[in-house]
């Protein structure tokens, strides 16, 4: 895993970002640590949430509801509340083997039963339920193809290819 730097939070979220979160580190309005992860708001011309994170493989995650953030994106926001925790002198807590407990139950779990876990916490979870959304309309937007359940597309025929 890495360490928290300055450097990384401008790896991660490139030149431009990383320069707009350093303007931004003032609008942080909060910032709370978990765990496995650390969450923020952050206002700016709304307030966003957004969570930092160490992935499985020790890289650096950043969430954000802004609409950069939303498509995937290192935002400003993520920096800005990284930038925060460098001058707090903290860090993002690093995740430990209940993640990977996590991650290797939820691999042996069917497709079926992952999908409602997810769905009952997304009815719970405003900013998931929006993630999802966004996340199934860029899909659908890449494939041409709109998400349909068992990969059932009404109207359409798909050519099989092996």
């Amino acid at each position: 895993m890495a360490t928290l730097t300055p450097a990384l939070l401008r790896h991660r979220a490139g030149h431009k970002s990383y320069w707009r979160g350093l303007a931004y580190r003032d609008a942080v309005v909060s910032v709370v640590h978990h765990p496995r992860h650390v969450t923020g708001v952050v206002r700016g011309s709304s307030e966003y949430s957004i969570t930092l994170a160490w992935d499985a493989e020790g890289n650096l995650r950043g969430t954000c509801a802004c609409p950069y953030g939303e498509q995937g994106f290192f935002c400003k926001h993520c920096v800005a509340v990284g930038l925060v925790l460098l001058d707090r002198g903290e860090t993002v807590p690093a995740p430990d083997a209940e993640d990977d407990e996590l991650r290797t139950a939820l691999t042996r779990l069917p497709r079926a039963a992952l999908v409602e876990h997810l769905y009952e916490q997304a009815t719970r979870d405003t900013a998931l339920r929006e993630r999802i959304l966004a996340e199934a309309e860029e899909a659908t937007r890449a494939t041409g193809i709109p998400n349909q359940p068992n990969g059932v597309v009404q109207g359409k025929v798909i050519p099989y290819r092996r």
